[in-house]
């Protein structure tokens, strides 16, 4: 997968370069709706299902918000992609880690996620997902991470408020665990059943700690957070007396004013609410059931995968997740010479020339990007990876010169989609990675993406460094807040926190340096 970042800023982690396991007989589907992509290896009817579900989770995130169902057009990069595949140890084996059961990375303009087709060996020749709505209920399933990583994905982008790491995943299992019922309606406020043990047989997090910023919390009380914030988020807004309370507290923390004061202010006696939320731990714990008006099913476009496609898509897969430059060679192995045996073919020419240029096979690359290019002039996924190409070609022969090749294709890449991250980003480091001045326009494109990349924290680590440099602190302080609220004093975050810090007191200059360490450091852990 090419970043115009680095490594840690597309999420990347070691990768066991295992080979996927396939179902017998599997036939590949993509399923597209308003905000999702779904690659997956299983059957038409189960895809769509699938596909659905996931619409419907987010159109229920926005009637609960109170924004317009489906929205606006957000374009295809912006959409997250879901590749749904094999069994539970499959991911566990892309993830790099057994047990997984499924995992998302927050790539601007690459939003990602894997998921298994098939969760459990019983379930291999269903094709329903009834099964696994039951299991929603009682455990943690790919569906469940999926839901919950979604809620982190749609909160970074829809809402500007900073918030403290308890309330993120509180918030997080809160509508996490949502379900849906006929008919479009929905349930919220089901108890996360997978944190049961944590919730019910582990002593709660104290107040006074939970909501102290300058304390540290141990790995215990940090794992805690977890359900404890689930009861918390529950308790403040089911609870008649004390709602309202919630959105005063996190009002507070946003002006700037000490976590444990703001805590005290809003909620009263700590003391008073720890031993509530001691006997509010004994349930029951209300749900609310949520009937749409005027509900309309979402629209799911679906279509079978060519065979291309289903000839290189496994590769593809690894390509996304993100792989090493010797991984990347195993890859480009495995897809080598399907360009030329589907010469007609844009996705196979479009995933080829990534794998190429994650290898390093640069002239292979650009032989199938550039008859990406020919087949359809209004890609803006050729135009995007051409860029990528010339960045990557650029870096590896330190040559300067083709920053300047690879600005052609970004500029005209957000020409053709100006919502598109990768384009706008790309565009705005073509510059500054050729150490040249930095153009309004290529600050603006940079600033333009906000909206549809908020929940990737390296392009807020990137547009905060930039605010900086233009002596904009109060603004940089804003795109930095969230990543430094929710650190509660964790090693690497507390960093960003620091960076926050020094803004407020006016130390700009300070402010610049403690960032630019920020990113040393990651280069130094990237090489």
């Amino acid at each position: 997968m090419i970043a115009f970042l680095n490594t840690a800023l597309r999420g990347g982690l070691a990768v066991a370069l295992l080979a996927l396991s396939s179902i017998a007989h599997a036939e590949w589907w993509e399923a597209e709706t308003s905000h999702f992509i779904i690659t997956s290896e299983s059957p038409k009817d189960d895809v769509e299902r699938f596909a659905t579900r996931l619409e419907r989770f987010d159109n229920a995130l926005r009637y609960m918000q109170g924004l317009p169902i489906p929205g606006p057009d957000i374009g295809r990069s912006n959409k997250v992609r879901v590749y749904r595949f094999g069994e539970i140890a499959d991911i566990g084996r892309l993830a790099g880690s057994a047990g997984v059961a499924g995992f998302y990375i927050p790539r601007a303009g690459a939003a990602v996620s894997f998921v298994p087709a098939v969760e459990e060996q019983r379930d291999r020749f269903s094709r329903h997902l009834d099964q696994r709505e039951i299991n929603q209920k009682t455990a943690l399933t790919a569906e469940g991470i999926l839901f919950h990583e979604y809620v982190h994905h749609f909160m970074l982008q829809k809402f500007s408020t900073a918030y403290p790491h308890w309330y993120v995943e509180g918030f997080a299992e809160l509508y996490g665990t949502l379900e849906l019922l006929d008919n479009g309606a929905f349930r919220v406020g089901n108890v996360p059943q997978h944190r049961g043990e944590d919730l019910f047989e582990l002593p709660g997090i104290r107040l006074t700690r939970l909501f102290d910023h300058n304390k540290r919390l141990d790995g215990q009380e940090y794992y805690q957070s977890y359900s404890f914030g689930w009861m918390i988020a529950h308790y403040l807004n089911f609870n008649k007396e004390r709602q309202g309370q919630l959105a005063q507290y996190l009002k507070a923390l946003n002006a700037g004013e000490d976590s444990l004061t703001a805590a005290q202010r809003a909620f009263g006696d700590l003391d008073k609410l720890q031993g509530e939320l001691r006997k509010y731990k004994s349930g029951p714990f209300p749900t609310l059931d949520v009937r749409p008006t005027n509900y309309v099913a979402p629209k799911v476009d679906i279509r079978r995968l060519t065979p291309g496609e289903e000839a290189v898509i496994e590769a593809h897969i690894r390509t996304q997740r993100g792989v090493s430059e010797r991984q990347a060679r195993t890859v480009a192995s495995q897809v080598d010479g399907m360009d030329a045996k589907y010469p007609d073919s844009l996705p196979v020419q479009l995933m080829t020339g990534e794998a190429y240029v994650d290898a390093r096979e640069f002239a292979k690359a650009e032989t199938a990007l550039k008859r990406a290019v020919v087949l359809d002039p209004q890609s803006e996924d050729a135009q995007v990876l051409m860029g990528g190409l010339f960045m990557t070609r650029a870096d590896k022969e330190k040559n300067p010169a083709l920053y300047a090749s690879a600005r052609k294709w970004f500029a005209e890449a957000y020409r053709l989609d100006p919502k598109d991250p990768r384009a706008a980003i790309g565009y705005y480091m073509s510059f500054y990675e050729a150490k040249e001045p930095i153009p309004e326009p290529a600050i603006i494109a940079l600033e333009s993406v906000f909206e549809y990349s908020s929940y990737d924290d390296g392009y807020r680590m990137v547009l905060a460094r930039q605010l900086l440099d233009e002596n904009k602190g109060k603004l940089a302080r804003s795109i930095l807040a969230p990543l430094a609220f929710s650190s509660h004093k964790q090693e690497k975050a507390n960093k960003v926190a620091k960076v926050v810090d020094e803004i407020d007191a006016g130390q700009i200059e300070a402010a610049r340096t403690t960032m630019a360490g920020i990113f040393a450091d990651q280069e130094k852990e990237d090489s």
